[in-house]
């Protein structure tokens, strides 16, 4: 069953795939100066933008940053998510785990405020594919009961996650939702 859906959601997305069908992200500017003295209603507005795409993990008015917490990205299969700006994204989250996390910073300007939002992408390192089953029925030989209990010098931590750059279309796409707020094109 699993795999009919993988094959349907590629057989979806290799039809819609092309030039025709490319989604152009237009380019901010980032950071963005959005021209309003009140520092509260622009916290507020940016508050809700980034929470339109990510859930927020800490906000420090003092500082004006704002972070979120690491987000597995959007597939073919969730269309109501809007992490993945393209169809292209969403491929490749559906083939690749892929997350993201936001930092966006306010800080004051002569005109107004400046906020920049950045995007981290990162895919998922696993040591073997998750759920291969090849070899589940062989006999193991290895001694199973044998344990280590001391533990001498410190115990490697598996990372899990590469990093991939900078998501610059999400970057634009957040920073556009927030210019529409403040009619800025």
């Amino acid at each position: 069953m699993r795999h009919a859906v993988v094959v349907f959601a590629l057989a979806a997305a290799g039809s819609s795939v092309g030039c025709a069908s490319m989604q152009v992200v237009p380019v901010s500017e980032n950071p963005v100066v959005i021209p309003c003295s009140d520092f509260e209603f622009v916290w507020q507005q940016t508050v809700e933008v980034v929470d339109e795409y990510f859930d927020i993990a800490s906000e420090n008015r003092i500082d004006g940053r704002i972070e979120t917490y690491p987000q597995v990205s959007a597939t073919l299969l969730e269309p109501w998510r809007r992490d993945s700006v393209d169809r292209r994204e969403r491929l490749e989250a559906s083939c690749q785990t892929l997350r993201r996390r936001a930092f966006v910073h306010l800080s004051p300007v002569a005109d107004g405020y400046a906020v920049q939002v950045e995007v981290y992408r990162e895919l998922e390192d696993l040591p073997h594919p998750a759920y291969a089953n090849t070899g589940d029925a062989t006999f193991r030989t290895e001694q199973s009961l044998h344990r280590e209990h001391d533990v001498i010098g410190p115990i490697p931590v598996a990372r899990g996650w590469i990093p991939a750059g900078r998501e610059w279309k999400l970057e634009s796409k957040m920073l556009a939702d927030l210019g529409c707020r403040f009619g800025i094109q």
